[in-house]
């Protein structure tokens, strides 16, 4: 007995290291990758399907009591920051018999803006007994408890996406100062997918605002892949906005039809064409109160165009102590960084306070008709008119004159009234 009991140890033993060394040289293998659906986009939920076999197991026997978990961990660049897995079978999968076919589903969410490329993953296996990870030999003598397994799968097409395009606008060419001008937005999706609830909020830059409302939205029900839809956006341009290209950002919330929610912000550029900008240069104006003097003004033209039919105009107020004898001039048209100069007549009260004073000159132009610029502008600034001395009034020499004459006429009723005196005596006597 004693010795059968040392036999039954020995057998026991040798199934023991059997079962362990049969276990070192297993080969577990991914051998088929399967995704639905067969070609991936940039948005997708996929479902990978992984096809693994145990092919070097050396014979049929298998303790069941033995368990298999897989499960799935991005490989690259492009899995770990473009994708999501959203279920990696982090478990054991039961009992898997010796050259059988295992199959397992894994789900992986792409990100909307994922670029086009290979996406390798991989299946990290485990072999369980009683739960705890047994090691695996390989074949270099080195052991693990975990076997690697990779495989990749291609996004081939970028999946939801919107572009959008500035249709037309009126008036055609956008310039400085135009108000109300309607800018008509195409809206495309260039994606693979349609999407739906497209609701889209205008973010305007500086010197461009909403004509109506900062908080105006913009709705489009559905777009199927390439389909287009257009609306129509007002916009104020500043006076002061300077020509060329600029952008005005439209932040885009929508779905696609599995209800995923996207955030995008769609870039509408826009051109802003040059004019002709006309301001006062400093002049010295300086006149005597109760004088009619010249008023001068230089005009400079410091816009991208040239400003034609050019017309300085003064504008008087009714407490300002002027009256204009020349109330315009003509100057004609001034080329992109050229001065020319305006003269007007203009008297002053005598009476007027001596100090500077301010006189508002209006400068009025067509636009550049060689660049197609038709519109009239009007430009309206402060010329300085500085009052030093005061004349004489006429009416002293009036009264001078006056005096001079009674007292001439005083002297010669005086010398007549002599005269005709002694010619009385004289007869007398």
């Amino acid at each position: 007995m004693k010795l059968l009991r040392q036999h039954a140890k020995i057998f026991a033993a040798f199934m023991a290291v059997s079962f362990f060394l049969g276990l070192t040289s297993a080969t577990p293998q991914v051998n088929g990758v399967s995704t639905d659906p067969a070609f991936i986009s940039a948005g997708d939920e996929v479902t990978l399907s992984v096809n693994m076999r145990e092919t070097d197991y050396p014979d049929k026997d298998w303790d069941e009591d033995m368990t298999l978990k897989a499960q799935l961990e991005p490989g690259n660049k492009l899995a770990r920051e473009h994708s999501i897995i959203t279920d990696d079978r982090d478990r054991s999968i039961g009992f898997l018999y010796p050259e059988g076919v295992w199959n397992q589903n894994y789900e992986v969410k792409f990100n909307s803006d994922a670029p086009t490329g290979s996406y390798e993953y991989r299946v990290a296996i485990q072999y369980l007994d009683d739960g705890e990870p047994v090691k695996i030999e390989n074949e270099d003598g080195s052991s693990n408890v975990t076997y690697i397994e990779y495989f990749e799968v291609d996004v081939d097409k970028k999946g939801v996406e919107l572009t959008s395009t500035v249709e037309s606008t009126e008036p055609v060419n956008l310039r400085p100062g135009n108000n109300y001008a309607d800018t008509k937005v195409r809206i495309t999706n260039s994606g693979n997918k349609p999407v739906e609830n497209i609701e889209l909020n205008p973010d305007t830059p500086e010197m461009i605002r909403p004509a109506y409302s900062k908080d105006e939205r913009f709705f489009i029900g559905k777009l199927n892949p390439g389909e287009s839809s257009s609306f129509d956006m007002s916009i104020n341009l500043d006076e002061e906005i300077d020509s060329g290209r600029h952008v005005i950002d439209l932040d885009t919330v929508y779905e696609d039809t599995d209800s995923n929610e996207y955030n995008q912000v769609l870039e509408t550029p826009i051109r802003v064409e040059g004019r002709p900008d006309l301001e006062l240069k400093s002049v010295d104006n300086s006149m005597a109160a109760g004088a009619s003097s010249e008023l001068r003004v230089m005009i400079e033209n410091t816009g991208d165009h040239t400003a034609e039919s050019v017309t300085a105009r003064a504008l008087l107020e009714r407490e300002q102590p002027f009256s204009l004898d020349t109330r315009s001039d003509y100057i004609g048209d001034i080329e992109s960084g050229e001065t020319a100069e305006a003269v007007m007549e203009v008297s002053t009260d005598r009476t007027a306070t001596l100090k500077d004073h301010e006189i508002k000159i209006q400068m009025r132009a067509t636009g550049d008709s060689e660049e197609g610029d038709r519109s009239v502008y009007t430009f309206t600034e402060h010329q300085e008119v500085t009052l030093e001395g005061r004349t004489q009034s006429s009416l002293i020499y009036v009264g001078l004159v006056g005096a001079l004459v009674a007292l001439a006429g005083a002297i010669y009723w005086r010398k007549r009234g002599s005269d005709k005196g002694g010619d009385t005596d004289e007869s007398d006597a």
